[in-house]
């Protein structure tokens, strides 16, 4: 079965998942595009049908080793811009910008920024530059086996984007 037939079961059913959802999501994964899968990615960061979309990307980065956390963090800071640290706060990552880390955070920086940073950081990147998600989502479909930890609900959604995506 290729990939187009595994995108057509969820062309018109993202509230209900076939139970073999996570077997149809590594066929797509290792056939579709990282654009592609990107696409369904911000899809599913952009639905009211998923928690929101800090909270997904602190999950992603709670599950992520060193070196994707601070690829991630790369992300996250470069919408930023140059006032980074101040809107942050006082976490490590707003201390460790204010010190001077703005020329990107190493995978040893990123072992000791906790998720619920990373979820303020993103929170506040979105609000100063929207495109955050496509980035994020981008950055992500790089690594389609941390996406399948956002669970049924946000691969369903993320497959019927991309579903609807390739019939236009």
């Amino acid at each position: 079965m290729g990939l187009l037939d595994v995108l057509g079961r969820y062309a018109n059913q993202p509230d209900r998942p076939p139970p073999q959802i996570m077997d149809d999501f590594d066929v797509v994964a290792n056939e579709a595009s990282p654009e592609v899968l990107g696409e369904g990615l911000e899809d599913a960061f952009n639905s009211e049908a998923t928690p929101p979309f800090e909270q997904m990307v602190g999950h992603l980065y709670d599950r992520s080793d060193p070196h994707v956390r601070a690829g991630l963090l790369n992300e996250i800071l470069g919408s930023l811009g140059g006032g980074g640290g101040a809107a942050l706060g006082g976490g490590i990552l707003g201390n460790m910008l204010r010190r001077g880390a703005n020329q990107g955070v190493s995978p040893e920086d990123a072992r000791a920024i906790p998720a619920n940073e990373i979820e303020q950081a993103t929170r506040e990147a979105a609000r100063q530059n929207p495109s955050l998600v496509q980035r994020v989502s981008r950055f992500y479909a790089q690594h389609p086996q941390l996406v399948q930890t956002l669970g049924q609900a946000a691969i369903a959604i993320a497959m019927n984007g991309m579903a609807r995506r390739r019939r236009m």
